[in-house]
């Protein structure tokens, strides 16, 4: 299993990766569901991998899904 690290989690629909609010753009799933573990109880979770394109040349790619808790959790993609 790959480590993806762990960026943070958020209750609302605000978190900034890179400085840029990934809520404020449209996610696209890019096709690959990763492993990665919860933040909370530690346990595996499958999350769906997005990239958000900021402009024509710069993207954002991460993972992210929500918790048991119902935030959602971001880790690293590159």
């Amino acid at each position: 299993m790959k480590n993806y690290s762990y960026l943070g989690s958020s209750k609302n629909e605000k978190f900034c990766i890179k400085g840029i609010d990934v809520f404020k753009y449209n996610w696209i799933t890019i096709g690959a569901v990763v492993v990665v573990l919860d933040p909370n109880t530690k346990q595996p979770r499958n999350f769906s991998a997005y990239k958000v394109q900021i402009t024509e040349n710069k993207e954002i790619k991460f993972v992210a899904g929500k918790t048991q808790d119902g935030n959602w959790a971001f880790y690293d993609y590159e």
